[in-house]
């Protein structure tokens, strides 16, 4: 029989694709019915594409392929006779979860509200006040320094981890008994466990720590009119960008902020600086001459939860201030 295979290997990356190498890419067709693969003994083969690229075949599976498990490949030759081959993905052990936080540096008001931890795998959860501790400049733990509240993404990487509202707003029992969480002009450090498991079970392994910077504290709503906007040359892809005076949530400037032309919203890809202090903008098309508009959401917060409808301490005694533009207007050239 003639040898048909000289390399064949399972792509752990995406762990759903079979590739094949062959001697004499004629004698095969790259038709799903010149590629089986089966799984150990079973007699129906797995559903899948098959395709040719260069000198390779590749079978990509429907479903996943399973680590450990034994497969065999079988192809046929122009005369009709088919060729086997088996296989076992072997399976590679996880790597350890990292976390970073947002904003980075982590420099607050000493009356922030929150910050992000984004980790590189979906996290066991329900243990975060047991795995997340806060410190003072001088060493001593800050007990009660977080809402119990556990807000995570949908994919399981992001927590919002909240500063305890009712120690961080002044005047009320928690502020005025026990103290704000951050203390004006004061270096903190956030410790992350080194025993807090993804959902695969693998531990980060060793303790992650972050420091926080807290400055004076911050009652005043985002102003848009400090904003500068730099925008791009018509016919180019080069990203709108904007700066502000202050950072602003991380998580919320992902969709707080909309480009439009004329009635329509145009389509592209936003980044947000690690600092959040910078937006940017690529289109998905070039740009075109003429004006447009950012329009911002009122609600989009600084990291004191003051939003463009008001501070987040409200003097009710106070008589109420309009909202702060929540538009602004650029015009490419």
């Amino acid at each position: 029989m003639k040898r048909w295979l000289t390399v064949f290997s399972l792509l752990a990356s995406i762990a759903c694709a079979v590739e094949v190498r062959m001697n004499d890419l004629r004698q095969i067709e790259a038709r799903g019915s010149d590629v089986r693969v089966f799984r150990g003994d079973a007699t129906e083969p797995l559903f899948g594409s098959v395709m040719k690229e260069g000198d390779h075949v590749l079978f990509n599976a429907l479903l996943p392929l399973v680590p450990g498990e034994t497969y065999r490949v079988e192809i046929k030759s122009a005369d009709g006779s088919w060729s086997e081959k088996r296989l076992k993905f072997k399976p590679t052990a996880p790597a350890a979860p990292t976390v970073g936080i947002a904003p980075s540096p982590t420099v607050l008001p000493a009356n922030a509200l929150k910050l992000y931890l984004h980790f590189s795998q979906p996290m066991e959860q329900g243990v975060f006040l047991e795995r997340i501790t806060l410190q003072r400049q001088d060493g001593s733990m800050v007990h009660g320094a977080f809402r119990e509240t556990e807000l995570w993404s949908p994919d399981g990487k992001r927590l919002t981890l909240w500063l305890h509202p009712g120690r961080q707003k002044t005047g009320v029992n928690l502020n005025t008994d026990e103290g704000p969480v951050l203390r004006e002009n004061q270096q903190h450090t956030l410790r992350i466990a080194a025993n807090w498991r993804s959902t695969a079970g693998m531990a980060l392994g060793k303790e992650t720590v972050f420091p926080l910077s807290a400055g004076e504290v911050d009652h005043t709503s985002p102003d848009p009119k400090r904003w500068q906007i730099s925008v791009p040359k018509a016919g180019t892809r080069a990203p709108l960008m904007v700066t502000f005076d202050e950072p602003l949530d991380p998580a919320m400037l992902v969709s707080a902020l909309k480009v439009k032309r004329g009635e329509f919203e145009v389509t592209g890809v936003v980044e947000v600086s690690p600092d959040a202090r910078t937006w940017s903008f690529t289109p998905g098309r070039g740009w075109t001459q003429g004006a447009g508009v950012l329009e911002i959401d009122p609600l989009l917060e600084d990291l004191a939860g003051n939003n463009l409808l008001g501070p987040f301490e409200v003097d009710r005694d106070e008589p109420a201030k309009a909202a702060r533009q929540n538009a602004l207007g650029f015009n490419i050239q």
